[in-house]
This record gives C-alpha cells, structure tokens and sequence, in this order.
C-alpha cells in the first residue's frame, strides 16, 4: 500500500483541499472494522456524479443518437470492467487500504474493488470541489473511453 497521497493527486491533475476526503476513498468497508469509517457512502456519490457526467456528455457529443444507443454507450462507459480498468491504469490499487483477509485474498486486485474505490474518488472530489472538478477529472479518466 502506498501512503503518498501527494503522488495519487498528481497522477489524477486534482490537490484536494481536505486529504481526509481521499483517505476515505480508499478506505475499504474490510479495513474500516479496524477504523470508523470506509468509502461506500463515497462510492454511492461518485456513481450518481458519474452517470450524471458521462450522460451530460455523450448526449451533447452523439446528438444524432437514439436514447437506447445512448444508454448502451454509458452503460458500456461506466460499468465495472471499464472503471475497474482505468482504476488499474492510474494505479488506485497501490492506494487502497483493505483488512487483512481481503488482502491476502487478492482483494486488491479485485474488479469490484477497483471500481468501487474509483467511484469513491470522483465523489471526494466532488464533495471537496463542487461539480466541476468533479466532471474535470471524469472526463479526464474517461473521456477516451467512451465508444470504445
């Protein structure tokens, strides 16, 4: 596990104004029995701000496209395979703090895991920046992504 949280910021092109927000992102529910909070209610967040992003995009950047067209092309965009993947690219799993069974069970490298701690990212940025930031680095991780 890497602690330079400094490092992750550059990686992503966001400094947060709390750290703590991004210590909770990556704080597991499995590492959280030993601490008082983990980041699913930041990963509830950042799923909404996600789909209301990558939505708000592909609607103003495909706009000869039927609705069904646009629903598979974001379901393609943010679906666990494809955040999971970008999630390993930028190096999230290097950051993420699990308890010990999940650790020796592979969990970091787990798609479910690096999903979900991705999501969690995008809802501290937003909570510590507002929307903007938030659709910024969006876009900045997926934007290639989408259609592909």
């Amino acid at each position: 596990m890497n602690n330079n949280l400094e490092q992750f910021q550059n990686i992503i092109g966001y400094k947060f104004k709390d750290i703590n927000l991004l210590k909770k992102a990556f704080t597991h529910s499995s590492y959280a029995n030993e601490k008082y909070y983990n980041n699913e209610r930041l990963e509830f967040l950042g799923d909404a701000v996600l789909e209301l992003v990558i939505s708000d995009f592909i609607y103003k950047n495909y706009p000869h496209m039927p609705e069904g067209e646009l629903t598979k092309l974001r379901a393609g965009t943010v679906c666990e395979g494809s955040l999971a993947e970008r999630a390993r690219e930028i190096g999230i799993s290097d950051f993420i703090m699990l308890g010990k069974g999940e650790e020796t069970t592979g969990g970091r490298y787990r798609e479910s895991i690096l999903a979900d701690a991705f999501e969690a990212v995008i809802g501290a940025v937003y909570l510590d920046g507002g929307i903007e930031p938030a659709r910024a680095h969006i876009l900045r991780q997926l934007e290639n992504t989408v259609g592909k």
